[in-house]
């Protein structure tokens, strides 16, 4: 597996923006960063510049 190759990308947001991204941190547990990647692939869905990607789904077992 080849592993994925990251750009940092550093900008200032507002504070509310920061707030917002905290609060959620500590209900949820989930990164800044993560919520901020998030965000964006989401965004970029929408507008149709990349593919919603495929979810692995989780094997279940037959039943008798």
């Amino acid at each position: 597996m080849t592993p994925r190759i990251r750009k940092l990308f550093t900008f200032p947001i507002d504070d509310e923006l920061s707030e917002g991204l905290r609060k959620v941190k500590e209900r949820k547990g989930i990164g800044i960063s993560e919520q901020i990647r998030r965000a964006i692939r989401t965004w970029l869905v929408r507008e149709g510049v990349i593919k919603k990607s495929e979810r692995k789904r989780a094997v279940t077992r037959k039943r008798s």
